[in-house]
C-alpha cells in the first residue's frame, strides 16, 4: 500500500538543506540504530504522517523543523537541539569496535567492593565515570571496560544510586581484622629485606562443565534448540581439585597438584582438608623449596588446624573435662563452680593458638605469614586461578574429564613466568596501598638513654624504650 505524503515536505528547503548538510549523520544513525529503536521510529513517522493525510494539513509548519522532530518523537525542542549538536560534532560514519564482555572475577569484585568503601571513607562523592576511570587507572578492570559494564557489575553487587541518608557511617573493620593485617604485612616486609623468597599457596577447583555467565544467544530460536546457544550440560559436572604454590618467577616445580575430588582411589580424594593439605605440604611443596622461603597463606579452615596443646574447651565440653583442662595447666578453680564459670575461667585463659601446618613449615626451616580473612588481593596466586579459569571457561568443548583434563594443561602453560610476575606486582601495590591506609610505620628498635649522673649507680646507667609499633 502507497502512502501519500503531504505535499512539499520532503522537499521544503529546510528538511533538504538539513539531509544536504548531513548525509552521512543520517544514514548512519539509521545503520546503527538497534532494530526496537528503528521500529519505534518508523511506527510515529507513519502514525504522524497518516493524520496529516487525514486532516489535509501539517500540524507543525514546515518552517520548524526542530519543532516537527520534538513532536514527532515525544521530546523536548531543546533535547533535539542537543542531539542534533552533538550529531554534527561527533563521526557516526565509523562504526564502533565491538567490545567483548568482560568477566569479572571473585578477586575483582572484592577489590572494587574495598575501592568504593575508601572513598566512602574519605567522604569523596563517587560518581560512574569517576570510578570507572580510577578503576582503569589502578589496573582493576580493563582498559576497554565501559562504563556499562561497570554500572551493571556494581548493580550486582548490591549498590545502588538512590538518595543518600545523612549522619550513615561506613561500617568499619573489627580491630581484629586490622592488627592481623598490619602484622602480616610487616612479616612480608622483614622476610623480604632478609632475602626470603615468598610462596604464595592456594587452591582452587574446577568443573567439566564451566562456562561463562553472560554469552551471545539467538534469541530467534527456541531455548531448547541446538542453535539457541553454545549447549553446555546441565549442573556442574565432576570437580577437580588443584593446589599449588607460586613466586615471582612461576609455579615452584613439583608442587602442582590436581586431582578429582569425588573419587574415592588414590592417595588424593574427596575434598580439600587437613590431612589432605598436609600430606601434600610434605610430598610435593616443602621438598621442592631450594631455599629458606616463607609461605603465604589464606584463612581456610584446613590451614587453622590447631594443635592439642592450644585447644581451648568450647561450650560443648563436658564439666568434667573442663575441670580437667584447669587443673591440667595449674589453674586454681573456685569451690562449687558452676559449668558456665568453668567455660569462663577457660576462655580467660586461653593459649595462643598454634597451628600444625604452621609447625610442620618451621620443621622444614621455612616461615609463615597468614592473611586475614577477606583479603585475596594480597595472595598473588588467587589472580593466576582467574586467568586459568577464564581460559578454561572459554576453551571446554566436550565438557569430559579429558577435556577437562586437557584445558588445564594449557591453562597451566599459559600461567607463565610474565603472568605470575604480573600478579605478584598487583598484590604488592595492594600492599602499598594498605600500609598508606592504614598508616603502619615503620617499626623502631630500642632506643638506647643515657641518663645516669654522678651520684647514679652503674645498673642504672642504660634505660631501653622500646618502641610502640613492636
Amino acid at each position: 500500500m502507497h502512502i501519500r505524503t503531504n505535499v512539499g515536505y520532503s522537499s521544503s528547503p529546510a528538511y533538504t538543506r538539513l539531509q544536504a548538510q548531513q548525509p552521512s549523520t543520517m544514514s548512519g544513525m539509521l545503520l546503527h540504530c538497534p532494530r526496537g529503536c528503528r521500529t519505534a521510529f518508523v511506527l510515529r513517522l507513519a502514525t504522524l504522517y497518516r493524520s496529516e493525510r487525514t486532516r489535509g494539513a501539517t500540524y507543525i509548519s514546515l518552517n520548524r523543523p526542530y519543532d516537527r522532530v520534538a513532536h514527532t518523537m515525544g521530546m523536548t525542542v531543546r533535547g533535539v537541539r542537543q542531539m542534533v549538536h552533538r550529531a554534527n560534532t561527533s563521526s557516526l560514519s565509523t562504526p564502533a569496535t565491538p567490545i567483548t564482555p568482560t568477566v569479572f572475577d571473585n578477586f575483582a569484585v572484592g577489590a572494587i567492593r574495598r575501592h568504593i568503601h575508601r572513598r566512602f571513607a574519605d567522604k569523596q562523592h563517587l560518581t560512574l565515570s569517576v570510578l570507572s576511570m580510577e578503576l582503569k587507572a589502578e589496573g582493576v578492570i580493563p582498559e576497554h571496560t565501559s562504563e556499562t559494564a561497570v554500572w551493571r557489575l556494581i548493580h550486582t553487587m548490591g549498590f545502588k544510586y538512590k538518595v543518600s541518608q545523612r549522619k550513615m557511617y561506613v561500617r568499619r573493620e573489627s580491630p581484629d581484622v586490622v592488627c592481623r593485617r598490619i602484622g602480616a604485612l610487616r612479616a612480608l616486609q622483614h622476610y623480604r629485606e632478609e632475602g626470603m623468597m615468598v610462596v604464595y599457596v592456594d587452591e582452587t577447583w574446577f568443573t567439566t562443565r564451566m562456562g561463562h555467565s553472560r554469552e551471545w544467544v539467538d534469541t530467534t530460536q527456541a531455548v531448547t534448540s541446538a542453535t539457541h546457544s553454545r549447549q553446555v550440560p546441565p549442573g556442574e559436572g565432576e570437580r577437580f581439585v588443584v593446589v599449588a604454590g607460586g613466586t615471582a618467577g612461576g609455579f615452584v616445580e613439583g608442587s602442582y597438584l590436581c586431582y578429582p575430588a569425588k573419587s574415592s582411589q588414590g592417595d588424593y580424594h574427596g575434598e580439600m582438608n587437613g590431612d589432605l593439605f598436609q600430606r601434600w605440604l610434605t610430598t610435593h611443596l616443602l621438598p621442592s623449596l631450594p631455599e629458606p622461603s616463607v609461605l603465604v597463606l589464606d584463612s581456610a579452615p584446613y590451614h587453622s588446624q590447631l594443635t592439642e596443646e592450644s585447644r581451648c574447651p568450647t561450650t560443648t565440653t563436658k564439666k568434667a573435662d573442663l575441670i580437667s583442662w584447669l587443673e591440667h595447666r595449674s589453674i586454681s578453680i573456685p569451690p562449687a563452680a558452676a559449668r558456665h564459670q568453668l567455660l569462663l575461667l577457660c576462655r580467660q585463659n586461653r593459649p595462643e593458638p598454634q597451628y600444625k601446618i604452621d609447625n610442620t613449615i618451621h620443621e622444614w626451616g621455612h616461615q609463615v605469614v597468614r592473611l586475614p580473612p577477606g583479603h585475596p588481593e594480597l595472595n598473588a596466586i588467587e589472580q593466576v586461578w582467574g586467568c586459568m579459569k577464564s581460559h578454561m571457561r572459554s576453551s571446554l568443548r566436550r565438557f569430559t574429564r579429558a577435556d577437562l583434563q586437557a584445558r588445564l594443561e594449557e591453562a597451566k602453560q599459559l600461567a607463565n613466568k610474565d603472568v605470575w610476575l604480573a600478579a605478584v606486582r598487583h598484590s604488592q601495590n595492594y600492599e602499598k596501598g594498605y600500609w598508606r591506609s592504614d598508616n603502619i610505620h615503620e617499626p623502631v628498635g630500642p632506643v638506647i638513654i643515657n641518663v645516669a649522673s654522678d651520684d647514679e649507680s652503674e645498673e642504672d646507667d642504660d634505660m631501653f624504650l622500646d618502641s610502640d609499633c613492636d
